[in-house]
């Protein structure tokens, strides 16, 4: 009877050891043991990095809205490349993650990734895989980390726009908060950091430096008007502050290319002929944002060019 009662039992026992097992299992499956970031995202995204589209993420895998752009036909496939890796606290960390569409004319995806360390493994416990879709046909050329105040953090982020004969670079700020990522510029309101604009192909000559005096130009009224570019360059520091975030200084100093009208004549025939000389405008001078506490974003509060000699 002893015997029979045994081999009733070891099944059970068995099916509960292969549950146990299999737990374990997905439990290890559900985390990792190091802040690396390729193993945080394979945590992230099932499949990265394993595929035979290495790197590629469908739309699906993203619990988010696509943005007004993609059409739900043509769906969204991101290229997804770890950025930063931020430790909030001993057992916080945060990982930045940006989207590089596959297909041209899309925007590019700013997401972020929330883990928490039990015993000796992260887990993800949050996930934003929107934080911002940054323009169509725009490039991230840099991003970094800066402190807003002890223990407090935002991803510095340059990011730019060709189109034609202009080149655009923007600042963005994005706060790292304990469940989310917050902007800290208002909506189109990033820092300028490089303007650069040609009307046509002359802007190449009226810019290089050393080419001397240019001399004065006549255009019947029918042609075409003169060119005109611009050259803008910033530079900026975040300076930390001690209990909130710290001002945002920008200097910047910034050139136009372009003639000004000084004459007009009219000949015989009636033909009307104007004449303009060419004019170099400088300018230069520094800009402060502070944040406000409020709105909890960045403000203008000096914003003062100065004519350069």
């Amino acid at each position: 009877m002893q015997f029979t009662r045994r081999l009733i039992h070891i099944p059970a026992y068995t099916a509960l050891m292969l549950c146990l097992c299999m737990l374990v299992a997905c439990a290890r499956n559900e985390s990792v043991q190091t802040l690396e970031q390729r193993d945080l995202m394979r945590l992230v995204f099932k499949g990265w990095d394993i595929n035979d589209d290495k790197d590629i993420i469908r739309a699906p895998q993203l619990k988010a809205e696509l943005p007004a752009s993609v059409t739900a036909e043509n769906g969204l496939a991101l290229r997804m490349h770890a950025l930063h890796v931020q430790k909030l606290d001993a057992d916080t960390a945060v990982l930045l993650v940006k989207g590089e569409s596959l297909a041209s004319g899309l925007p590019n995806l700013i997401a972020a990734y929330w883990f928490k360390r039990r015993s000796e493994a992260w887990s993800l416990t949050n996930r934003q895989d929107v934080v911002e879709w940054l323009a169509a046909n725009g490039r991230i050329s840099k991003t970094s980390m800066v402190e807003l105040f002890p223990g407090d953090f935002a991803m510095a982020i340059e990011h730019s726009h060709v189109e034609k004969n202009e080149v655009h670079v923007w600042l963005r700020l994005l706060r790292i908060e304990a469940d989310k990522i917050s902007p800290l510029f208002d909506k189109d309101k990033d820092v300028d950091l490089v303007k650069h604009v040609e009307s046509g192909p002359e802007c190449e000559i009226m810019m290089r430096p050393g080419k001397g005096k240019h001399p004065r130009l006549h255009l019947h009224e029918n042609e075409q008007d003169p060119p005109h570019c611009y050259d803008y360059l910033a530079r900026w520091e975040l300076a930390p502050g001690i209990a909130a975030p710290g001002p945002l200084l920008v200097e910047f100093a910034g050139k136009t290319y372009g003639y000004r009208q000084v004459s007009r004549m009219t000949d015989s025939a009636g033909e009307r002929t104007n004449s303009y000389d060419f004019v170099i405008t400088a300018q230069k001078g520094k800009k402060k944002l502070v944040f406000d506490a409020d709105t909890q974003k960045y403000v203008v509060v000096n914003d003062k060019p100065v004519k350069a000699k």
